[in-house]
This record gives C-alpha cells, structure tokens and sequence, in this order.
C-alpha cells in the first residue's frame, strides 16, 4: 500500500506529550491518500516546541509505503 502525503489537518505548537505528561511538544497530523482506493488515513507526528508548520512538512514523508 502506497500513501501520499495531502495536506495539513492540525497543528499546534504547545502540547503536552502523550507519552509523558511532564514535557511540552509540537504537534502535527497529516492526511494521507491510498494511491488506489483513494481512502484517507491520518498519521501524527511530534517534534520539540517551537517547530513550525513549514518544518513539520520537511518531517512528514511525502511517501508512505507499508
């Protein structure tokens, strides 16, 4: 299965982490297109607080192959 990266669905750029409450993160979540059936999968992604919006497209792939 091929996913191709579409667009930006959320960002924000204070939250806490889900894997340990103590520690502040940036969060995004990224749509993402079956090449073939055309379904819409969604797939998050954290970096250190600050990160922008345009880093977070330098760190979602454009291409998922699973």
């Amino acid at each position: 299965m091929k996913l191709i990266r579409q667009k930006l669905e959320r960002f924000e750029d204070k939250r806490k982490d889900p894997d340990d409450k103590r520690k502040k993160i940036s969060w995004a979540v990224f749509s993402y297109c079956n090449e073939i059936t055309d379904d819409e999968y969604r797939k998050s992604f954290k970096a250190d607080v600050g990160t922008s919006e345009n880093e977070f497209w330098n760190i979602a792939p454009k291409i998922i192959i699973q």
